[in-house]
């Protein structure tokens, strides 16, 4: 067991009330899901599955809680989410989810840049840049804005475009950078550092800049009855590993997550 687990696992001790002794056997279950998207979230069977996924089982079992979190296609997470399936939804952010129930604070900041190989000397300036190349994305991303702003209004142009769908899309998305079939790809960056250290090996792609920066959330499910009230249990348990320094030392603990 890695040392931050130690000390929450010291800390749950002490602030939890008895249930806890128990390792939240008998604690009512939500059900969390995503697209794996390490180091936010990472396979759930993983020894660490993720920043976000850490916090919010921390933070919901303060709160009486037990996180139970799955993997899925981006597109198959939101619609299950949306239709009462699931509780929640990983990495959500409320352009992409607005019908969704959000805590009052997010959990992480993602920078999303555009990606180059090292011989290719486009820079990213403005959506008007985008028109001289074609963009490889994956299905429903917001990136941060820019699915709104340029990928819905382009998505039927396959000279600009090509979005893929599925789990684990990044390293196809990759592939076809490396065949020539896009120019760049759209990619959070700690995410694609994280792929490529995974591997063994340094990032190599070129940065062509910075499209969009964007909040980080857990959105809870409009269909359930109880959205809000997750949404809000989360945010207070946020409040309590925030007060005793435990999301600073979470964020430590996940090397590609540091500045």
């Amino acid at each position: 067991m890695r040392p931050i687990a130690l000390f929450a696992v010291a800390f749950l001790l002490l602030v939890a009330p008895a249930w806890s002794e128990t390792d939240g056997e008998d604690l009512p279950v939500i059900t969390l899901v995503a697209d794996e998207w390490c180091p936010f979230n990472c396979a759930p069977d993983a020894e660490s599955p993720g920043i976000l996924v850490e916090i919010a089982r921390q933070a919901l079992l303060l709160e009486g809680y037990r996180v139970d979190y799955q993997s899925m296609p981006w597109r198959r997470a939101i619609r299950g989410v949306r239709n009462g399936n699931f509780h929640g939804i990983i990495g959500a952010g409320p352009a992409e989810t607005p019908d969704f129930h959000f805590p009052d604070q997010p959990l992480a900041m993602a920078h999303h840049s555009l990606f180059t190989l090292p011989d290719n000397d486009w820079t990213y300036t403005s959506l008007e840049s985008l028109a001289a190349i074609r963009l490889g994305v994956i299905q429903e991303y917001s990136y941060g804005g820019l699915h709104d702003d340029y990928i819905q209004p382009n998505e039927s142009n396959n000279r600009r475009l090509m979005v893929l769908s599925g789990n684990q899309v990044l390293p196809r998305l990759i592939q076809l950078l490396e065949m020539g079939r896009i120019d760049a790809l759209a990619a959070e960056e700690k995410v694609l550092e994280y792929h490529y250290s995974q591997e063994g090996r340094i990032n190599p792609l070129r940065n062509a800049g910075l499209a969009y920066q964007e909040e980080l959330y857990i959105a809870f499910s409009p269909a359930k009855p109880d959205g809000r009230e997750l949404a809000d249990a989360l945010n207070r348990g946020m409040t309590k590993l925030r007060e005793q320094g435990m999301i600073t030392d979470i964020l430590n603990d996940y090397s590609a997550l540091k500045d």
